[in-house]
């Protein structure tokens, strides 16, 4: 079917895509919407062929015509070799939704605009920025638990496949901060800050003090965790009550729980609130030096990768180590501005809506009661988490 596109205005919600909205926005002529019927007293609606020419041009950066891809055609062995896609699958992968076309009109429209009518990847034989960081992680995943866990840095001084394009373990971890870095992960966690830590507290025993609420001596650091393999001591946090709890439960009894103030201002690497990724809709300035997309939404998927939960028992599961070493690199290699990195900000796995925390603090960070300190308790001057207030919870309930 035709359309007359002649003196149509679009608004960016029709398209479902908040790349689109502020596209429309930005190049908006009128306050009404010739397909949703939105009005407003503001301008919303742009016109709809420039929208198109935007979409079109948005489109073909990630699909082509496989002919123009150099996809190639073998008639015997069945067509196209290599995955090819009908235009609807191209919009739905791009998360096109047109949830208020009820009558598909505009559906049809961006879909004739398009003039392809099967298209595969622009690229085929290349991988894109995204797919290069994502399996550039897979590699360090696979070196770092299977191959080398200790002197990954020594693996190769460029690419660690150059057929594949994949960068060394060393060079994929550098990214991952260099990246966090530009988004501004990298935060103050002011001095006075309230911080939450629970501990399972046994039939006949009551946890008071700083010393039997805080991260324990070494020689009790026998469980693997999230970030921390055993032997290594790190204290685990939250910044409310509930989900402090939520993440230590793993069992009905009684829990202590410890409040906890920060003495000095802490530099945190908050994975938990990165920016979202731009769709790519979304106008990026000439201004730029680089698509900021790939780099984004991988921070994000390294994220969720910290975020996920783990088993609660004894053994030693080698899926962390990952995350393990990621946690050493910033540790004990990382700087920021000449500062140490005092710990990490990441999503509760019990409660995604909520916040846990790592922090690179051991027993020596203590401010601890004079019957706890050790004959060289003095000589430690860096301790910043003091006990303020301790209290305890019966659960009867498991966390969900």
């Amino acid at each position: 079917m035709r359309y007359d596109l002649r003196g149509k205005f679009v608004c960016g919600k029709c398209f479902g895509d908040q790349g689109l909205v502020n596209y429309c926005l930005t190049y908006a002529q009128r306050k009404k919407c010739d397909f949703c019927r939105t009005r407003a007293n503001d301008l919303i609606a742009a016109p709809l062929y420039e929208v198109l020419d935007h979409v079109k041009e948005c489109v073909f950066k990630q699909y082509d015509n496989p002919d123009n891809a150099g996809l190639p055609y073998e008639s015997a062995e069945g067509g196209y070799q290599g995955t090819t896609y009908d235009t609807e699958e191209v919009l739905d992968s791009l998360d096109l939704d047109f949830s208020r076309d009820k009558t598909n009109t505009l559906r049809d429209i961006v879909i004739n605009s398009l003039g392809n009518d099967l298209w595969s990847e622009a690229e085929p034989f290349r991988l894109t920025a995204r797919q290069h960081l994502d399996y550039s992680w897979d590699h360090f995943c696979e070196v770092i638990k299977h191959e080398r866990r200790y002197f990954f840095f020594q693996i190769g001084s460029g690419t660690a496949d150059p057929e594949e394009e994949l960068d060394t373990p060393a060079e994929i971890l550098r990214r991952i901060f260099d990246y966090a870095e530009e988004v501004g992960a990298f935060v103050t966690m002011p001095a006075g800050t309230l911080l939450f830590r629970a501990r399972f507290q046994p039939a006949g025993k009551v946890y008071r003090t700083a010393g039997e609420l805080g991260p324990p001596p070494v020689d009790f650091a026998t469980q693997t965790n999230r970030m921390s393999p055993p032997g290594i001591v790190m204290t685990y946090v939250s910044e409310d009550r509930a989900t402090a709890l939520a993440e230590t439960v793993n069992g009905r009894g009684t829990y202590a729980i410890g409040e906890f103030l920060t003495e000095r201002p802490a530099l945190i690497l908050d994975l938990s609130n990165l920016p979202p990724t731009p769709s790519i809709f979304a106008e990026i300035p000439d201004s730029y030096p680089y698509d900021p997309r790939p780099r984004i939404g991988f921070l994000q998927s390294v994220s969720r990768e910290i975020s996920r939960s783990i088993a609660r028992d004894d053994r030693v599961h080698v899926e962390y180590v990952p995350t393990q070493v990621v946690t050493e690199y910033v540790r004990a290699v990382l700087t920021i501005d000449g500062r140490n990195v005092d710990g990490i900000r990441y999503r509760s796995s019990r409660n995604w809506k909520k916040t846990a925390m790592v922090l690179f603090a051991d027993r020596n960070n203590l401010v601890l009661e004079r019957g706890e300190q050790g004959e060289w308790y003095g000589l430690n001057r860096d301790r910043w988490l003091r006990l303020d207030k301790a209290s305890s919870k019966r659960v009867l309930k498991l966390p969900t």
